[in-house]
Order: structure tokens, then sequence, then C-alpha cells
């Protein structure tokens, strides 16, 4: 069996605030935000053996921290220029097959509305509300990753940081 987490990146700072869309940086809430959703999949046991990221500032930013949760050296990062530039969902998913490798867990750190497109297509359920953070892991009763496709996902757990602070309180 196969997993994919996808990842909206944490809240950022305003295109005002940065010099372009590609620098933008996290806010402290999104610091704050990405380490609470890391911390609640590895207590659900969804652990990622990889670590594969748009190249933009604020995502790498978020997958650092996913990184740091899972004692996964941020060296190991794997930097993707196609889930920064808008790829179609065909586009996405063989990407990111292709750079998933032998491995079973595979976590995505991406941008909306790509992320969103992504898990309503892979899973065939609707992500209209994919908030920064949102997390999606998806579980793929395939092999190998060639042999996933669109619609042949099943969600296993949705969280997003609202949900995780509601709960707490």
């Amino acid at each position: 069996m196969k997993r994919l987490i996808l990842v909206r990146h944490a809240k950022t700072e305003p295109l005002t605030d940065a010099l372009s869309d590609f620098e933008r940086q996290l806010k402290k809430r999104g610091h704050n935000d990405a380490r609470l959703v890391a911390n609640e999949l590895k207590d659900k046991g969804f652990c990622p053996d990889t670590i594969i990221s748009s190249p933009a500032v604020r995502a790498i930013q978020t997958a650092r921290v996913f990184a740091d949760v899972f004692e996964i050296p941020a060296l190991q990062i794997k930097q993707a220029g196609f889930i920064y530039d808008g790829e179609t969902t065909a586009g996405l998913l063989s990407g990111i097959t292709s750079m998933a490798g032998g491995e079973e867990t595979v976590l995505v750190v991406g941008h909306n509305p790509d992320i969103a497109m992504l898990s309503m297509r892979l899973t065939g359920e609707a992500f209209a509300h994919f908030p920064t953070t949102a997390t999606l892991v998806i579980a793929f009763s395939a092999s190998t990753w060639s042999d996933i496709s669109v619609g042949t996902g099943r969600a296993e757990y949705f969280v997003y940081p609202r949900l995780l602070k509601d709960e707490q309180q």
C-alpha cells in the first residue's frame, strides 16, 4: 500500500511584505500551525519516508517543520519546481510518483488551488475548504507509485489547524 500526504503550506506573510510571491515567508502562526499538524500526524502514525516540496520559501519552511517533527534531515527534502509552477493533475501526479522512488509514504508540500484539486481528483471527494496547513492522507491499494491514478485513492485522514485548536478548547 502507498500513502500520499498532501500539505498546503502554512500561513504566510502577505504578498505586500515580500519581494515576490516566491519569497513569501511563514508567519509565526504558520510555524506553530505546521508543528501542530505534523505532531498530530505523528501521533496518528502517519509518518512519511520522504518529503517533496515546492521550492517557494513558504513551502520549504513548512516542509522543514514537518521534517523536524518526523526526524528527517532538512537536507533530504526534495525540491520540485513543478509543484510551484501550477501543473495539471496529470503533471503533478507524474512528477510526484517519479520522485517517490521505492518509498511507501510520501509527504508533499504545495500550494492551492493545486493541492486541493489533486486531493479531490485522487479521492473523488470534495475538499473545497483546504486552508493553510490543511493536510490530507490518501491511501492507495497499489504496490508501486506507477499504479496510482485519478480516483484510486481513499481519504484516510483530513486535518487542519482550526480543527485541532477547537478540540483543545
